[in-house]
């Protein structure tokens, strides 16, 4: 997958991209005014030439393609038809008996396999602060405020969603953009801590290949002064799995560095996989972390028992933020139906962290 900006001069809305030979390549135009589309197959060192012009794809008129559709409850991703994940909007949970300080919004539950197997769990018993692909910061230094926005019920901290748009979708992708606070509930009450943006995209790969592919990226500006995200194995981007995977013996993790699950707690790895069987369907979920990430190669947080993984960049050392200065974390998250294929994951994580050098330039320019 390529994307890249058209010139700023060029008036083009709806793109329509064509290879040297004149032949049509499906593509879109994102929200942020960027052109996707993909590379059937480039070389290392190769170099190929597409031409855009105003006009919509030729593939918008075939059969299927990827959306976005927003609900009361959710902004909802589809790929030809198949649900692929939302991202919860509502604050309020549906089982009556979570208490207040748990309820959030601005997460994603449930993501799906190809399959339809769901690989993320919402508000589990043993863990309520939990949700699905969630983000959150455990030591927190705001002033001389300790918020805390992992543990919901220290009831130190608190976050909920603030917009959602623009959605975007097409016969290459679809994904949406959203924006969530991070407040102090410690000792500056209702202050604004952090204002966290996401960019959510998921691919539509070819019909044969038995996997989604999401990428996320988070931006995270501090609002009201100096936020030092102190040092701990606990934030980050973190997703917690199905609750049939609960115990070690029933899942399967595994690391692109090949260390087992007992020796991966804080560990660096490019990528972290986990996975398990749920009606009888064997699903997992693998997340690749991108090299410009700060404190990269991140360290890994796998649960000894529990169905929870993810990448904690302040395991490696403190982060400070300051007005201006925004925090950057991307991920890849490959969805996939039956067993971990550590081939795969190694080549996505390649495609992701050295994608094709893109030049732009105008039609007659050198």
């Amino acid at each position: 997958m390529v994307t890249a900006f058209l010139p700023a001069e060029t008036p083009i809305t709806a793109a329509l991209l064509r290879e040297s030979n004149g032949g049509h390549v499906p593509s879109e135009m994102k929200a942020d005014g960027r052109i996707a589309f993909r590379v059937k197959a480039l070389p290392a060192g190769g170099e190929a030439s597409y031409f855009a012009e105003e006009g919509e794809s030729a593939a918008r008129a075939q059969k299927g393609g990827a959306a976005a559709v927003q609900d009361r409850e959710a902004v909802k991703l589809t790929i030809d038809g198949k649900p692929i994940l939302a991202y919860q909007t509502s604050r309020e949970p549906k089982r009556k008996e979570i208490p207040s300080e748990y309820w959030r919004s601005g997460y994603l539950h449930p993501v799906y396999s190809p399959a339809g197997v769901v690989v993320t769990d919402d508000y589990p018993k043993d863990k309520l602060y939990q949700h699905g692909i969630w983000s959150g910061w455990q030591k927190v230094d705001f002033g001389y405020s300790h918020p805390d926005f992992w543990d919901a019920s220290r009831r130190k901290g608190r976050i909920s969603m603030e917009s959602v748009g623009p959605l975007w979708g097409g016969p290459v992708a679809t994904g949406f953009e959203a924006r969530q606070y991070l407040t102090d509930m410690d000792a500056r009450v209702g202050s604004t801590v952090l204002r966290e943006a996401w960019s959510v995209t998921a691919f539509r790969e070819a019909s044969r290949v038995p996997y989604f592919v999401v990428d996320l990226e988070s931006r995270q500006d501090p609002m009201n002064g100096l936020v030092v995200l102190g040092e701990s194995s606990l934030g980050g981007i973190t997703i917690r799995g199905n609750r049939d995977w609960q115990g070690a013996s029933k899942s399967i993790f595994l690391s692109s560095e090949g260390t087992e699950r007992s020796q991966a707690q804080g560990a660096p790895a490019r990528w972290c996989y986990l996975g398990g069987k749920s009606g009888g369907k064997q699903a997992g979920v693998a997340i690749l972390a991108h090299p410009q990430n700060p404190k990269a190669p991140e360290a890994v947080f796998i649960d000894p028992e529990e169905p929870v993984m993810g990448f904690a960049p302040t395991k490696n050392g403190a982060i400070s933020l300051k007005p201006g200065a925004a925090l950057y974390l991307r991920y890849r998250f490959v969805v996939l139906d039956g067993k971990p294929d550590s081939k795969l994951f190694d080549r996505l994580w390649n495609d992701f962290a050295n994608p094709p050098v893109v030049r732009v330039r105008g039609l007659g320019e050198k």
